[in-house]
């Protein structure tokens, strides 16, 4: 699996364990709900700066989102 697919599986964990929509977590973290669902699909290339906006939104370390 590559760290893509990986992060976008976590954040979906992460997300739905919150019972959260995409859209609650897209406003949260501050991106638009198809860039996210993109994040999540694995089919996006998401930079440092947003890891970090989706972990803080999530309440959860950065490094969590690739284990």
């Amino acid at each position: 699996m590559d760290w893509k697919t990986r992060l976008g599986k976590n954040i979906l964990k992460y997300r739905t364990d919150r019972a959260w929509s995409q859209q609650v977590l897209a406003g949260e973290a501050d991106l638009s709900l198809r860039y996210l669902a993109g994040v999540e699909r694995g089919e996006e290339n998401p930079s440092l700066e947003t890891i970090i906006a989706i972990a803080s939104a999530l309440a959860v370390q950065p490094g969590r989102l690739f284990e």
